[in-house]
């Protein structure tokens, strides 16, 4: 029994030493790392070229005009109240005409259906309720065949821009300017896009 018991314990031993030598002797592979695979270019939606002030578009019988830009510093209200920006701020005034040319009746855009752009960055509309102005927001929200409304919407911009600087967008379907997405990851990016120079 222990000349056996000595038998299996040399095996082991020997086994060891074997496994020891070969794990040093050989070249250690380093783990492989999976290469990274480049992206598929992704195809990217371009902004259409902006069109000038005056200028009409028409989706789904909808007929649009940005017909003027202004920016104020300031503004008497509808209530005889003196409104001034935040500090740092200033407002942008875009008015805009609209009509419909349909056989029925149909809804007017959501205010979030319209912004004005400085490069990547994307401002809303809000309340503006400028005396002698008909505000955009506080229009009823159906025009029946042949109507046409003007208004104006009111924009907050960075006190540093200029009309120069800025574009306004209609977007019917969406509400927000996909500049540089994949139209396939974001369906904003295959929805259409109307742009106006607010420069004349």
């Amino acid at each position: 029994m222990p000349k056996t018991l000595m038998l299996v314990l040399r095996f082991l031993f020997g086994l060891l030493i074997l496994t020891g030598c070969n794990s040093t002797s050989g070249s250690v592979l380093p783990t492989p790392v999976p290469s990274a695979t480049p992206n598929p270019t992704a195809e990217t939606k371009s902004l259409p070229t902006p069109g000038s002030p005056g200028q009409m578009i028409v989706y789904d019988d909808l007929q649009v005009v940005m017909s003027q830009a202004e920016i104020t510093t300031s503004y008497l209200t509808d209530f005889g109240s003196t409104r001034v920006p935040p500090a740092g701020e200033k407002f942008l005034w875009i008015h805009i005409s609209l009509k419909n040319t349909g056989t029925g009746e149909r809804d007017l855009p959501a205010p979030e259906h319209f912004s004005a752009l400085n490069g990547a960055t994307e401002f809303k509309p809000i309340y503006g309720h400028r005396k002698d102005h008909a505000d955009y927001m506080a229009l009823t929200t159906g025009l029946v065949q042949g109507q046409a409304v003007d208004a104006w919407l009111r924009f907050d911009i960075p006190a540093a821009l200029e009309l120069k600087d800025l574009w306004f967008v209609f977007l019917p379907e969406s509400s927000q300017v996909s500049v540089g997405f994949s139209s396939s990851n974001y369906p904003a990016g295959d929805h259409p896009i109307y742009l106006w120079m607010c420069a004349p």
